[in-house]
């Protein structure tokens, strides 16, 4: 069960990153504006990939601990987690010197949800109760 949770939080990380950069592409050429200082690809990698590993961990304990209510709980759990990650490019504070700074929360909110959606939708693929 392990192996299975690790590979599936490998592999959303993966694919929440990929989404990630693709939606950071379609962004600049839809705005033609461009964070990367900010928002860069090695950053989005690493974050999704800790995020996902994070959520891998805390399922295993989930379903170590809680074995019949562990996928409910979690799912609320990585969900308010989701949603308390969204203060973070509400609060952060720019440079004076980036163009549109009003337009960096509408790059990073939906990216926050990536590893959210990742996850679930290669959850069936992994792991079948």
């Amino acid at each position: 069960m392990y192996k299975r949770i690790f590979y599936l939080s490998i592999s959303s990380g993966i694919f929440a990153a990929f989404a990630c950069i693709v939606y950071n592409k379609v962004y600049f050429f839809a705005f033609e504006i461009e964070f990367k200082k900010q928002v860069n690809p090695g950053s989005v990698i690493g974050i999704n990939l800790l995020a996902c590993i994070a959520a891998g961990a805390g399922y295993y304990l989930f379903k170590s601990l809680l074995r019949k209510y562990a996928d409910r709980v979690f799912n609320i759990v990585f969900m308010c987690f989701t949603f308390a990650s969204l203060v973070v490019p509400l609060a952060i504070s720019l440079p004076l010197d980036v163009q549109n700074p009003e337009l960096f929360p509408a790059l990073a909110i939906p990216m926050h949800f990536f590893p959210f959606v990742g996850w679930f939708s290669l959850k069936p693929f992994f792991i079948r109760d």
